[in-house]
């Protein structure tokens, strides 16, 4: 039987891929840093990738995702896409996070079929930045959605972020990168990547997050709506740069 040595050899000699599992996975895809060095040593390619899909679970919205984000999405200047947000977007508290308001474009989908279907026709459009798409559904996504969306995600060249409940854990899901998020003390975030091209994660991050004065999210029924353009016929809210002053 061959040595691994030599197979090692023989798959470089060919100019195939060989992929050590003791080690995370070089990827063929851009990535951007989290902003948080702990965390970009964790991730293959050593940040959020820029195209597929990624998912992030958590406990209940609002658990620290956005601040967790927000480094890597103030970088660029395409839309920000929000399908389905628990909450509408309080614009100081995106302020707050350094993030462009006029660059934040919320759609406001019911969750289930609308929220998948508004998030492929995003990236079929290939106009944003990222999408970030919620999913605290009582119905769970069905596989041949969740395909679906990663392929759309990875032809557009543009990252998916899918924010689900703790229970689409033990679900299978196409996402080569997946992660469990729980708020801890006031400022602090555990992060698992508990799926990843490379070995297991010895142990879980805990994490600072920046905690602006107003970096927090108003329920829908105490924000109202701010802005409303033309499309308003198609669910989607633009937020622009009065935002701040209205709220």
């Amino acid at each position: 039987m061959p040595s691994f040595a030599s197979l090692a050899r023989a798959f470089a000699g060919a100019g195939l891929p060989l992929w050590h599992a003791d080690r995370l996975a070089e990827v063929d895809t851009p990535v951007a840093a989290t902003g948080f060095a702990a965390l970009d040593a964790e991730l293959p390619g050593g940040g959020w990738p820029l195209a597929g899909l990624t998912e992030l679970l958590s406990p209940a919205p609002g658990g620290g995702e956005l601040p967790l984000l927000a480094p890597a999405l103030r970088a660029g200047t395409q839309p920000l896409l929000c399908i389905a947000p628990p909450w509408r977007p309080y614009g100081p508290a995106w302020r707050a996070l350094g993030l462009a308001l006029e660059r934040l474009v919320w759609v406001d989908a019911e969750p289930g079929r609308d929220a998948s279907w508004a998030a492929e026709q995003a990236l079929r459009s290939r106009a944003c930045g990222w999408v970030l798409l919620w999913w605290h559904d009582a119905a769970p996504l069905r596989p041949e959605t969740l395909r679906r969306l990663h392929l759309g995600a990875l032809e557009s060249g543009c990252p998916l972020l899918l924010l689900r409940p703790q229970s689409a854990r033990e679900r299978a899901s196409p996402a080569p990168l997946r992660l469990a998020l729980a708020p801890e003390a006031p400022g602090q975030l555990r992060v698992e990547v508990f799926k990843r091209r490379g070995p297991p994660q010895a142990q879980a991050l805990r994490l600072a997050l920046p905690l602006p004065r107003h970096a927090r999210l108003r329920p829908r029924s105490a924000m109202p709506v701010i802005a409303r353009d033309a499309r308003e016929n198609a669910g989607v809210v633009g937020l622009g740069l009065a935002a701040a002053a209205a709220a």
